[in-house]
């Protein structure tokens, strides 16, 4: 409960710092902390919490954000999912491995947004802003796995879960 409480409040912390952000930075070269919450509880919280965890992350975000209500709880629950499955079958702790996943996570979700009506069309307008925020998502996941896995280590355990917790999926990964 307490992993989760940590990446909740990174998540409204960041939301509140990246809305404050926004006026003074070009658009789309911020990253959705929301989505990097998602994908470190995915890497660290395995269990029910997890789940939870993630659905409140994205309803927070649907609250904050001011569009329909329970799109963001969907994409955080989706999100959560693909990277527990992910971190099944390929180390998602080399930054190398993790970043280009969360840039195609961040691409993912855009398909996602633009397919609820919530999103412009695809265009070269919106490869000029997804491109920059993809890849602020991507650098910005190795630092928030590093924040939180300080942070629980800080509250007194450490960030890393048993990894059979949810097996969602039995077969050999590449690691």
């Amino acid at each position: 409960m307490r992993r989760v409480a940590i990446a909740w409040a990174l998540a409204a912390a960041g939301l509140w710092v990246t809305g404050t952000a926004a006026a003074w930075l070009p658009r789309g070269w911020l990253p959705d902390p929301a989505l990097l919450a998602v994908v470190v509880l995915g890497m660290r919280v395995g269990d029910a919490w997890g789940v939870l965890g993630a659905w409140s992350i994205g309803w927070t975000e649907d609250l904050l954000c001011g569009g329909p209500l329970g799109q963001y709880a969907l994409l955080g629950l989706l999100g959560w999912g693909i990277t527990r499955l992910a971190a099944q079958r390929v180390d998602l702790e080399r930054p190398l491995l993790l970043a280009p996943f969360v840039f195609a996570l961040c691409g993912a979700e855009a398909l996602a947004l633009a397919a609820f009506g919530s999103a412009p069309p695809l265009g070269a307008e919106t490869l000029a802003i997804g491109l920059p925020h993809a890849t602020a998502n991507a650098l910005g996941a190795i630092v928030a796995l590093a924040v939180y896995d300080a942070l629980c280590e800080r509250a007194g355990g450490s960030g890393e879960t048993a990894r059979g917790s949810l097996r969602l999926d039995a077969g050999t990964g590449i690691r």
